[in-house]
């Protein structure tokens, strides 16, 4: 039997409350017979946090290619003192454009920092991060970051 090699996913902030608001949505469109874009996205989330779970980092990208789509998955490296910090974007037109930031701790496990919909374009703002900011300096101060 081969054995995963996984990362362990970690919740701090208000990520939860996120999957909750997906998972209770979801469950409204089943009820009525309809599955719709709440259901769409708790297929796609799920889908991708399995992908996160084995493999947090972001795929590499080719700058002479022709696609504009972003990835769904960016490393941040402005707006924080982090530089474990990961986007991870969802976005589901009808639902919103939402945004997960997380962090690779310890090189061992993925800790889900804050949930937020992006109303903008272009880079996360500092406001936006401070939050995923706290919640990771608490949880150092249980599991102190080595590096």
């Amino acid at each position: 039997m081969i054995e995963s090699k996984g990362f362990g996913i970690l919740y701090e902030g208000n990520v939860r409350d996120f999957e909750d608001l997906i998972l209770n949505q979801s469950e409204k469109e089943m009820n009525i017979g309809k599955p719709g874009s709440w259901c769409k996205l708790a297929d796609l989330y799920a889908r991708q946090l399995t992908i996160i779970s084995i493999n947090p980092y972001p795929e590499e990208t080719d700058e002479s290619s022709n696609d504009d789509t972003p990835p769904s998955i960016k490393h941040i490296n402005r707006n924080t003192d982090y530089k474990n910090f990961y986007r991870w974007g969802i976005h589901e037109r009808k639902t919103g454009n939402h945004r997960i930031i997380y962090a690779i701790h310890n090189y061992h496990k993925v800790i889900m920092l804050y949930y937020f919909d992006k109303q903008y374009n272009g880079l996360i703002k500092k406001e936006d991060l401070i939050p995923a900011d706290i919640n990771y300096e608490e949880y150092c101060g249980k599991d102190p970051n080595l590096y």
